[in-house]
This record gives structure tokens, sequence and C-alpha cells, in this order.
């Protein structure tokens, strides 16, 4: 079990939904917490994660690689170090494929794909370069298995799974751990327009739980009853 106390976690999207959620569980653990996210909504809970003395918020656009390595500078001169990754921000469209547009595919290839990319690719620097570091890549179920209506999104968060893979191929060697959650059906704002009239099987909440137990090694074969997860350890 690793304690997270005065870590520094670099999240995105991390002003609703799941984000939130996992920042406000990891700053319970004592963690630093960036929350980079390319709109700060004027809501009471984020508000609330605003005012705690170890977050710090930074409003950015993870498709914008100059920004994202600003964010990255910034957030090291604050804390000192990023210890953990949870790249969770996407988005996701529902349409029948033939209806999409290039514009479509290329909107969610640059935030699911790219957007991870570029947020990895400035991190991973840092972690390399103190040889430890934990990246986690939030894919979804859909990743498994395709979705209709849902294409664009199932391929983008397929790519993300098997880059999550390759890397871990590449740096677990060198101190950083590679895992990727990948929830089922989960109570967003994403879902609900996804998937209008469906109910959900699981919070926010319960999927940022098993996030931060990821981060601690703390993994556990039942938790794939609450959300799919492939994860590797060290």
């Amino acid at each position: 079990m690793i304690s997270l106390k005065n870590k520094t976690v670099f999240i995105t999207g991390a002003t609703s939904g799941i984000g939130l959620e996992t920042a406000k569980l990891f700053l319970e653990e004592g963690a630093n917490v960036v929350i980079y996210s390319i709109t700060i909504p004027d809501l009471p809970e984020v508000k609330e994660v605003q005012k705690h003395p170890h977050a710090f918020v930074i409003k950015g656009d993870i498709q914008d690689k100059k920004a994202v390595a600003e964010a990255v500078k910034k957030s090291i001169k604050k804390f000192g170090q990023i210890d953990i990754l949870i790249n969770n921000a996407a988005i996701a469209q529902r349409k029948n494929f033939i209806d999409t547009t290039a514009d479509d595919w290329d909107a969610l290839i640059d935030v699911n794909i790219k957007g991870t990319l570029i947020v990895t690719h400035e991190v991973l620097k840092e972690m390399l370069a103190k040889k430890s570091g934990t990246i986690i890549n939030i894919s979804s179920g859909a990743a498994f298995d395709g979705i209709g209506h849902l294409s664009l999104y199932s391929l983008t968060k397929a790519a993300v799974m098997n880059f999550s893979q390759s890397l871990y191929e590449e740096v677990s060697n060198k101190g950083i751990n590679v895992l990727t959650v990948a929830p089922g059906s989960t109570d967003t704002e994403m879902f609900r327009k996804a998937f209008p009239g469906h109910k959900p099987h699981h919070t926010p909440r319960q999927v940022a739980e098993i996030i931060v137990k990821a981060a601690k090694k703390e993994i556990h074969p039942d938790d794939k009853l609450v959300v799919d997860v492939f994860y590797h350890t060290q």
C-alpha cells in the first residue's frame, strides 16, 4: 500500500463527474491536487475544492501543448514534483457513424486521444527524470465492447487502453507504473447525454474510489465487480 499524503496528483477534467470526485478523494488522502480543466464551473462543490489549501486549479486545454507544458511547470514550482497523473478529460458524442463528419472525428480524436498523449508526454518527462511516478488513464467499458451510436467514443477509448499497455512496456522498468481504469456506465452528465433514459450502474464516487485504490496499489480482484479495471502493478 502506498500513502498518498503529500503526493502531487495532476488530474485533467477534474471540475465535474468522475474527475471532481477523484480530486476530492485525493485531497481527503492528504495529497496535493492539480486540477487542470478547460472550464471552471461556478458551482458550490467546485468552489469548495478550489478553496482547499492543497488544491491548485489551472484553467487550460489538454489539446494545447504549450498550455499543458506551462501547467506542468507551474505545478512543479508550487508542489515540487508530479507523482501521479490522472488522464480523465474526455468527450462523447451520440450519433450514427454514417452521420458523423470529419469534424466529429477530429473533435473526439483530438480530445480523447491527442489530449491524453500531450498531457502524458509532458508529465512523463518529469517522471522519467526522477525515475518514479504513476500514470492512470481513464478508458471505458466501451473500449472492450463497441457501442452503437458511440463508435467514435468507443474507438478513442480502445486507443487509450492500448496506449496504456504499450507505455507500460516502455517505462515500467524505469520506476513508472501505468494503469487503466475502464468504468462501466457511470452517472455523469456525459453518460446522461449519451444514453438518455438509461440508468447507470455506478456513481462517480465509486469510480473515484477505484482510481484512488489503483494509485495506492490496493486493487482487489473483487473490485472488478464495481467497475471494469485493467491495470498493471510493479
